[in-house]
């Protein structure tokens, strides 16, 4: 299975809790807010592949999503 998007990683609300879990507990150790971007980079970096693969049917419905329009353009190039 081909790897998921950092952007359909961040449309998932269960992953946006997860981050913003992330950013408040990194604001903490720092005295002061780190802001989401650099908490969801953080978080996609360091913690997103464990997240997802103790989350086996989470992984496969984000791939699944993700693949949308690349059906549609396989489609229409098959068309052709």
């Amino acid at each position: 299975m081909p790897t998921i998007s950092n952007s359909e990683l961040l449309k998932d609300r269960e992953i946006l809790k997860e981050i913003n879990k992330h950013k408040w507990i990194a604001s903490e150790k720092a005295g002061a807010d780190i802001g989401f971007e650099k908490a969801a980079r953080e978080w996609i970096d360091n913690y997103s592949v464990q997240y997802l693969a103790q989350r086996p049917g989470k992984s496969a419905a984000l791939w699944i999503k993700s693949q949308a329009i690349y059906s549609i353009l396989n489609k229409e190039i098959n068309l052709k």
